[in-house]
Order: C-alpha cells, then structure tokens, then sequence
C-alpha cells in the first residue's frame, strides 16, 4: 500500500522540484546578474516548462481510430493495421509511442506490435503497423496504448484507448495431391476420392430418369415397355464417407496434427467427399458428416481455435459421443502419440466402419512400443500410417518402419 501511494505521488513531487529549479534559477540570475546567469536561466527554461507542460498534457484525450482490410487471416500471414491519431492543439510532443495490445496467443506470438513516431507540432497523424507470423485462432485486439515524454526524461505520459476487434487466423493447410490421396485410399482405409460418393451395385427395382443419373444406368427394356426413359435403382452398398477424429492431447507435435487435418479435410471436401469432425477436446457436438464450402469453413474453425487439452483424451470422446459410429462413415484418428493400449481401447468401439489412425511424430525410427501397436491395430482390422513430421508436407508418406 505504501509503495503504490509513493508511485502516485512520485510525478507531483518531480513537477514541485522542478518549479523549484526554474525559482532558484531566476533568483540566482537576479542577484547575480551576468551574462552567464542569464544564459542559463534562458537555456533550461524552455526544458523546463516543456516537461512541466507533458505533466498536465491530456494525452487521454486524443481521437484514436483503429481499421483493417479484412479480419479472417490464415496462419503465418501478416496483417496490416492503420491507426489513425488526431488531437485539439499543437503542443508540441518530442515522441509518441503507439503499441498495439494483443490477448493470449497472438500477444505472445505476433512480432512488431510497437511503433514509434515524431508528432511535433502536427495534429494528426496516421501510421501502419505490420503485426507478423499470425498464430491460428480467435483472437482479439484488445485496444491501442500511446506513451509519451518530456525531452530530459522527467515524466513519462500513458494512456490507453480500448478498441476491441476481433480476427479470425484459419489454420495452415497445404494441398495434398492427388496421387497421394489416392495412394492412401488405395490402400483399403475409405472409399474413392473421386466425387461420386456411393459405390452401387445391386439392382433393387426401376424409376423415371433423373437429372444426375449416368447413362449407363437406363433399364432399356423397361423404357420400351412404359415409352419413358427409366433408369436402375440401386441399394446402396458401401458408404465413402469420412469421419476425422483429432486427438487434442498435449504434444509438441500439436501443432502439426492441426495443419495436418486441415489438409487433409480440405483436400477431400475438394474432391467432393463428405466429412465429418470432432476434437477430443470439443465443447461442442461432433459435427455431422457433410460437404461443400460451409463444412470446410466449420471444421478450419473448430481447428482454429482447438487448443491442446490434458483433458481431451481419444478414449473420453469415443465413449460420450456414440453417435460417430452410427453415421456409417470411414473412422480416421489423427494423432500424435500411439501405444498397443491405446489401440486395444480403440478397437473396443470399432464396429463395421472402417478405421484408420495417423500418427505423426518425429524423424527417428520407430519404436518397438509403436511397431507392436502398428502390428496390434493390423490385426484388430485398423490401420496404421506413422508420418514424420519433419516432412509432412511431403504427403502420406509413411516412415521407414520396416
């Protein structure tokens, strides 16, 4: 208590000292007379009166103004923000400190958040700040804070003008190629890439032609009988949806298991495959398997603000939300982290979907804890792709694990 009532009263006490100096300057210039006396009193008068000035300056008072060109980023981009400053009088100020506040994350990770400028005598003044490296998130910009000073150093000036906006950071995605999903779909883990989503095969009965349905598909006998064209029905055989499970857990590969699942969404939403998510560590409901633009904007989201969580384990998530193994889709468990245990726990809700688990760690040869939980996953009918993370971006390319 004592010291916080020293810090308030420590500026009243400088401006007092001060007005003191300039009154003892003037007397000693007035009894002693002189060119010297005076030339001093002249040369720090100015100094003087200009930090006793910056003491009472209402610096809180400026009109401040904060825009940017867009608010929805994608991670390691920079944004540009333009501020703009103006104010009543033309006092003139030796410097002007703009710093711009940012919470959680992006304080933390955005670099050049500070920027200094001369204002002199100008009333208004405007500026651009480049903030650098966005880190993936729901961030805000809490407000902008201005620091001021006299030339000598005496009193400082602060105030802060809260500006709230919020920004969104997409995570980092790179597009895997073709080739490479179809290596992995090749492999027997989901269905085709391509944009026909059923595999059909049995014939159940005939209907009237549909816009959409393949010529092939025309039931030629049937279309002569009614004199309409009419086309197969098909039962539906297998299902080539995919279900993406991220496990949330603490690793430091987190990161990458984040940009490696928007990848991986956003190359098959692309090919026009249906996609469902959920995080181990969501608040909210598993979203549904779909397709198209607005799911891939809902699965970046949840993306880019998952964080990791000691509490978002793989095994908590399969046993609340049930409802992912009813949707009749391909199960693939992004994750960092894989013991024969884990597959074991695993396995105890796989049903007839397909399940496959990606792991990415780092580059180093795989373990005996990882061959044998490799090995245990074949037999329980998952499979496995262990990725290093040093070259993910190389696509599905698994790590020498022979």
């Amino acid at each position: 208590m004592m010291q916080l009532l020293v810090e308030k009263i420590r500026p009243y006490v400088k401006v007092i000292m001060l007005i003191c100096l300039v009154f003892f300057a003037f007397v000693f210039a007035m009894f002693q007379g002189g060119f010297l006396s005076w030339f001093l009193l002249f040369t720090f008068l100015p100094f003087a009166l200009c930090s006793i000035g910056v003491f009472f300056y209402p610096i809180h008072k400026f009109t401040v103004t904060r825009s940017l060109d867009k608010t929805e980023f994608r991670a390691g981009e920079t944004i540009e923000v333009r501020i703009e400053i103006s104010r009543k009088d033309r006092f003139p100020l030796l410097f002007l400190l703009i710093e711009e506040e940012l919470d959680g994350r992006l304080g933390k990770s955005a670099s050049m958040k500070k920027v200094i400028i001369f204002p002199w005598f100008r009333k208004s003044f405007s500026l651009r700040m480049k903030l650098h490296n966005l880190p993936r998130g729901d961030h805000s910009l809490s407000g902008i804070r201005l620091k001021t000073g006299d030339i000598i150093g005496v009193f400082d000036k602060e105030a802060k003008y809260d500006l709230p906006k919020k920004i969104l950071v997409w995570p980092a995605y790179y597009d895997l190629a073709y080739k490479q999903l179809e290596n992995f779909f090749d492999r027997g883990e989901v269905g085709s890439v391509k944009k026909m989503q059923r595999e059909y095969s049995i014939v159940s009965g005939v209907r009237e032609y549909q816009p959409g349905d393949q010529f092939s598909w025309i039931n030629w006998k049937a279309t002569a009988n009614k004199n309409a064209i009419m086309t197969k029905e098909f039962d539906e055989q297998k299902n080539h949806d995919v279900y993406i499970i991220l496990d949330e857990e603490p690793s430091q590969s987190f990161e990458d298991l984040v940009v490696f699942a928007a990848s991986f969404a956003h190359a098959l939403l692309k090919k026009g495959v249906l996609v469902g998510y959920a995080g181990s560590a969501m608040h909210e409901a598993p979203l549904a398997v779909r397709g198209g633009d607005g799911q891939r904007q809902r699965i970046f989201y949840q993306l880019a603000k998952t964080e990791a969580d000691e509490k978002g384990s793989l095994l908590s998530l399969l046993g609340l939300h049930q409802t992912i193994f009813t949707q009749n889709a391909a199960i693939i468990i992004i994750t960092s982290h894989l013991t024969r245990r884990t597959v074991e726990q695993i396995s105890a809700y796989k049903t007839n979907q397909s399940f496959s688990i990606v792991c990415i760690k780092r580059e180093e040869p795989l373990t005996i804890e990882e061959l044998a939980a490799r090995q245990s996953a074949y037999t329980r009918g998952m499979r496995v792709n262990y990725l290093d993370r040093g070259h993910v971006e190389s696509g599905l390319v698994e790590v020498v694990a022979q």
